[in-house]
């Protein structure tokens, strides 16, 4: 299972914008785990991230999306 790519702009503590893309995919998960987990791809210009993260995340997209935003923030926008 995929989801759609989706963008958010994070906002750093210097005022910097920057443009975000996510989407959630399960095909590097153990087949026991694809039940219950995915994995969260975070991509900034061409560094990507990934989290392995609850299904369960997936229903609330604003969650998902203060995930993506606190981990660009704390990695200060350098995924890389």
């Amino acid at each position: 299972m995929q989801t759609i790519l989706k963008y958010t702009v994070v906002v750093l503590p210097d005022n910097t914008n920057l443009e975000v893309s996510y989407f959630c995919s399960d095909k590097k998960i153990m087949e026991k785990e694809k039940k219950s987990f995915t994995y969260l791809i975070v991509q900034l210009y061409d560094c990507h991230c990934s989290y392995k993260v609850n299904k369960e995340l997936l229903k609330d997209d604003r969650l998902l999306e203060a995930i993506v935003q606190k981990t660009v923030i704390n990695a200060k926008g350098h995924l890389c």
